[in-house]
């Protein structure tokens, strides 16, 4: 059998070279396209601008309740996720009962595009308990 050998002095190293440039370009764009590749996990609500935004509240006595637009409204008390719809929700506010429910506070983050019928449905349960209800908004921009 013929050997082949290379005319060229020491032709490995630019190759090695040429490789490693191109594995970390590779790895790269891998870490710059993973935020698009991933499917992210969670809820996100956007809401609506207002001028009138809550300031400092009792945590003790303040349940936050977010709610996620869609065909039927996904609804999150804290980070946990209300199943059943209104039926657990209501559930959930009734475990909320005390001795003097107005004292309670129930600050509700809407999505923008919640429907407003929705928006009445979850006050009307939430003032029916005694509680009182509350708007979360973002700071709106003057224009």
């Amino acid at each position: 059998m013929r050997r082949v050998r290379s005319s060229l002095k020491n032709g490995g190293f630019p190759i090695l070279v040429i490789a490693l440039v191109n594995l970390f370009l590779v790895l790269c764009v891998c870490v710059l396209l993973s935020n698009h590749l991933v499917p992210r996990f969670g809820y996100s609500v956007q809401p609506q601008e207002s001028h009138f935004v809550i300031g400092a509240y009792d945590r003790d006595n303040t349940h936050i309740v977010s709610v996620a637009p869609g065909d039927t409204p996904r609804l999150y008390v804290g980070s946990e996720l209300v199943r059943d719809g209104y039926a657990g929700f209501e559930k959930h506010l009734s475990s909320w009962d005390a001795p003097n429910p107005s004292r309670i506070s129930v600050i509700l983050v809407l999505d923008k595009a919640v429907s407003a019928g929705v928006v009445h449905q979850l006050t009307d349960m939430i003032l029916r308990h005694g509680f009182t209800c509350s708007y979360a908004g973002v700071p709106a921009l003057d224009k």
